[in-house]
Formats: C-alpha cells, structure tokens, sequence
C-alpha cells in the first residue's frame, strides 16, 4: 500500500453539483422539467428519481414532486424533476 501526502489538497475536477434544496426550489419556479443529476448507471438515477417522487430526501419531503429517470442517446442517465404542487404550496 501507498500513502500519499501533499501541503495542500489537491484540485478537484468533479463537477459541482446543486443542492437538492436548491433543485427544489428551482422546480417550484419554473413548470419545466429540472435536471437533478447525471449518474454513472440508471439504477442510480431510478432511486434518485424514486427517492424524490415518495420525499424521501428531505428537499421533497411534501411528496409534490414527479421525476423520472432517463438515459440520453450518448447513454448518460439522468434524473429529472418537477414540481406538480399547487403554486400556493411552496
């Protein structure tokens, strides 16, 4: 085994992801599907989608919330979300 050490933490490339509050919140402004996230394998976009539809994760916790899962021509899955509440609820 290896151990590395460095001064300083090295750069990160991920790319920055929005907070679930965030999307949330975007969904509720706007009567457009919103894209949560691109994911490694559709399993994880399903339970993503799953977990936002039934609130499972505390930004949807009100179950207004519809997302689906998707894979693209390039076959990148992705999750996509609305808001399908009344305006009022927010």
């Amino acid at each position: 085994m290896s151990i590395r050490t460095a001064p300083a933490l090295p750069a990160d490339y991920g790319k920055p992801t929005a907070s679930h509050y965030d999307l949330a919140a975007a969904m509720r402004n706007t009567d457009e599907w919103v894209l949560v996230s691109g994911y490694t394998n559709r399993r994880t976009a399903l339970n993503i989608a799953s977990k936002i539809r039934n609130g499972v994760l505390p930004a949807y916790r009100r179950h207004i919330y519809e997302a689906r899962a998707i894979t693209t021509a390039e076959g990148v899955h992705e999750t996509w979300g609305r808001y399908v509440g009344e305006r009022g609820d927010q």
